[in-house]
């Protein structure tokens, strides 16, 4: 059977974001896409004046449409891990049945698990004191490193933050205000991921997320690293997650049949 896994990256990334991850899951047997959205848009540097235009739901269905490809090719529903805001496109994802299992690798949370403390806002400071949806934006170096990295050797932050990509202030917005996914419409098995040192996804909403998908149809699972944080794709310890991703992506269905 075609092991295929579709990867998401977060806010401000592109695929290189899984660079690390990758041959983990390639040496376990799965061909993975890694797409970066609308490249030609979200980019290193001067964005285009179009890139506010697109919102969340555009996300969304960009990575619909790649889900729904790769079951044509393959013949089967692609598996999905989503980092970050890629993993509440996983979620939405999830709850549309385009994909076979999915991994929510310390998400954004969806409307009713977010929450909002001081090191969420001074890692996105700079976006949240203009909150202008009309604009295209980069997370500040400072924020960056304090929300982002502040689990990695900071001989590699400038390597790390040079590969940021500006993102959409309507997609800041549509976050901010709330992505609502029904759980109930959730029916393959998940795996909700925080890390205890996260300071951008902080662990305490992600349990909430956890929680959430808990109560799905097919009951789902949640692992917490105490020692990971929110650049957990790229890390001290990246490698031992990856390992317990396989295993779960290699089992879950034993439990329910």
């Amino acid at each position: 059977m075609p092991k295929s896994l579709l990867m998401i990256h977060g806010i401000g990334c592109g695929a290189d974001a899984w660079d690390r991850m990758r041959p983990g899951f390639e040496a376990a047997g799965w061909t993975c896409e890694a797409p970066t959205l609308f490249p030609d848009q979200r980019t290193l540097d001067n964005p285009p004046a179009s890139l506010p235009d697109l919102g969340f739901d555009d996300y969304v269905a960009a990575m619909v449409e790649v889900a729904r490809n790769l079951e044509k090719n393959t013949g089967e529903k692609p598996a999905v891990i989503g980092h970050s805001m890629g993993g509440l496109i996983a979620q939405c994802l999830a709850e549309r049945g385009v994909v076979s299992q999915a991994v929510f690798l310390t998400p954004a949370q969806p409307k009713e698990c977010a929450e909002i403390g001081f090191s969420v806002i001074y890692t996105f400071l700079n976006i949240i004191l203009t909150r202008n949806r009309k604009k295209a934006y980069k997370v500040w170096r400072s924020g960056f490193r304090f929300g982002v990295l502040n689990c990695v050797p900071r001989r590699r932050h400038d390597e790390i933050y040079a590969a940021a990509r500006y993102d959409s202030g309507r997609v800041y917005g549509d976050i901010t205000d709330g992505i609502e996914v029904d759980e109930g419409l959730v029916t393959i098995p998940t795996l909700t991921i925080a890390a205890s040192q996260d300071r951008a996804t902080p662990a305490s909403a992600v349990r909430k997320v956890g929680e959430k998908y808990a109560r799905a149809a097919v009951p789902g699972d949640f692992f917490e690293y105490p020692d990971n944080a929110h650049w957990i794709v790229d890390e001290p310890g990246t490698d031992a997650v990856v390992a317990d991703i396989v295993e779960w992506l290699d089992t879950p269905f034993r439990k329910y049949v």
